[in-house]
């Protein structure tokens, strides 16, 4: 990392990717998930609690047509013991049918799942701070072009302003050589405007608090990674083996499994949930002074409600955690195979402009040297300017064309969240 006077962070591509996994705010909202997904597992790891029930009943006066006050309640006030019937009754839910562990199976794959979905955001938001990193260099490249080009013409404005004293050119040639070198400040003011915008959406995505740019001379495309093959380092992969990675490694495939493990527990879970409640308890009952003890117990019979409507949306939860696994895997086929086409055609235009670009180079060289010399006209030049700036600007429009393609192929292949 290179930090300027003004300190300015200068970040490579790696450098914003590592960013984005420690300070990306969206990512940190995203990982509260697990946490919250870990507080619902603790919630179905706990048991019932014991229920305390009490009754009290008083005699408040003799039953119409009694003889006699009860024995022993003679002469006794409305709260004595002798004239008061007590109902202590401790309960409490047991789990005869394992209720308790399945919820705890079924939160333990939501936790899972919560963990394998932080992991397919974080692809994603490489992905788009990648894009947004390229973007950037882009526009800065763009602008060191216009610059460069602008240098050029404005050596050549300050050049003919001489040769017009000594009456070797005129003055329209003069004009016509000050109207480009206007129409470079133009279009370097546009591109120094859309570096700046292109820099802020880059540091909103990292979350960096300073003023950042991005480095001119990233490789970006590790030599060690020029042939997309060696993605694959494990072994010495076919061009399958890009896609047989990313139908195994992918983050979403990753989800898509743990999304299938939960919805088969959530079925396991309901199934269970149909069986009935059992309740079972101690009860203590002294009546007018008669100590009386008993059992408690309550089995639901289970005549209407069977959890019918939860079991069945558990089963139409699987089937779409099933079909969302198989669309996933005809989408990884059909992602890898037009990056992997599209990196190739991609780099064999790059090592096509190679030579384009030396012939550029040597083209306006030659005709500058010419016209320096009387030997050609300005018209002629100009044009070999402009035809020279065209290639460039082909040339690196090429190459940040590879270079998302070049990501895009570490996004498709899953490989990205290791870049």
């Amino acid at each position: 990392m290179v930090v300027t006077a003004s300190a300015q962070t200068t970040l490579t591509l790696r450098q914003t990717l590592r960013q984005v996994r420690e300070n990306s705010p969206a990512l940190r909202v995203e990982r509260l998930n697990i946490n919250a997904a870990q507080a619902d597992q603790t919630t179905a790891n706990l048991r019932a609690n014991p229920v305390l029930n009490n009754q009290t009943l008083f005699q408040l006066k003799q039953a119409p047509g009694a003889l006699s006050p009860a024995p022993g309640a003679e002469g006794v006030g409305v709260l004595n013991r002798q004239r008061r019937q007590f109902w202590l009754q401790a309960t409490k839910e047991f789990d005869i049918h394992g209720k308790r562990t399945y919820r705890n199976r079924f939160a333990e794959a939501n936790t899972n799942l919560a963990v394998r979905s932080v992991a397919e955001t974080e692809r994603g938001l490489l992905f788009d701070a990648a894009n947004r990193y390229l973007d950037a260099w882009y526009a800065r490249v763009q602008l060191a072009l216009l610059q460069r080009a602008k240098a050029n013409v404005d050596t050549l404005v300050q050049l003919n302003r001489v040769r017009l004293k000594d009456l070797v050119i005129t003055s329209t040639d003069l004009t016509r050589t000050q109207l480009i070198s206007d129409q470079y400040d133009i279009q370097t003011r546009t591109a120094q405007q859309d570096l700046r915008n292109r820099l802020n959406d880059l540091r909103l995505v990292i979350g960096a608090a300073d003023t950042i740019n991005v480095a001119l001379n990233d490789s970006i495309i590790n030599p060690a990674f020029a042939n997309p093959l060696s993605l694959y380092p494990v072994m010495n992969a076919s061009a399958d083996s890009l896609l047989g990675l990313a139908a195994t490694t992918r983050t979403d495939v990753r989800v898509a499994e743990a999304n299938i493990e939960s919805a088969r527990r959530n079925v396991d879970l309901q199934q269970v949930l149909a069986k009935p409640r059992n309740e079972a308890g101690l009860i203590w009952n002294p009546q007018n002074s008669v100590p009386y003890a008993g059992v408690f117990l309550t089995i639901e019979l289970p005549v209407y409600t069977r959890n019918q409507g939860e079991i069945q949306k558990s089963r139409v939860l699987q089937e779409q955690a099933g079909q969302a696994a198989a669309l996933v895997q005809a989408q990884i086929r059909a992602e890898v195979t037009n990056a992997y086409q599209s990196f190739a055609t991609s780099r064999e235009n790059i090592e096509r402009y190679i030579g384009i670009r030396r012939d550029a180079d040597k083209v306006l060289a030659s005709v500058r040297y010419a016209y320096l010399r009387g030997a050609t006209t300005l018209i002629d030049l100009l044009q070999a300017q402009t035809s020279w700036f065209d290639t460039q600007t082909a040339y690196y429009q090429a190459l940040y064309t590879h270079r998302q393609n070049y990501v895009r192929l570490l996004y498709v292949t899953g490989q990205i969240n290791a870049y």
